[in-house]
């Protein structure tokens, strides 16, 4: 977790097996690595309440909003309220197990509630409401 402003912000971390594979994508679009975002996100949706969100952003993209988090080489982006109501500290790996199991997974890194696929999730606002 980071502090910034005395405001707790939730850990992104991302592997290195993720991060090949965003600094190979950018490189193959002949896009920067400096100018490049790992945008993550959620939205209502999947058998847990959320599904994740990930895209490629761009600095124009990044709104007031948004928090702009190191990890490693990488730049994650992602929207403030996001992160700390919905996400939480979260993993973003990269799988090629076979064919049809392949690409980013998401790891929640609190006890939370992730379905089997690891494509949906419990908010953790969810979570602190149940562990009052």
């Amino acid at each position: 977790m980071m502090d910034i402003e005395n405001e707790i912000i939730p850990e992104v971390m991302v592997s290195e097996r993720a991060a090949t594979v965003f600094k190979d994508a950018c490189k193959a679009e002949g896009k920067s690595l400096e100018e490049s975002y790992l945008r993550i996100g959620a939205k209502p949706g999947g058998c847990s309440g959320w599904k994740y969100e990930l895209e490629w952003n761009g600095t124009d993209d990044i709104q007031s909003e948004d928090l702009t988090i190191k990890s490693g080489e990488i730049s994650v982006v992602v929207e403030r309220e996001c992160l700390t109501d919905i996400l939480g500290p979260v993993k973003i790996d990269f799988t090629d197990k076979n064919l049809v199991e392949q690409g980013f997974v998401f790891e929640q890194l609190l006890n939370g509630h992730q379905c089997g696929c690891g494509e949906s999730f419990t908010p953790v606002r969810d979570l602190k409401k149940s562990h009052s």
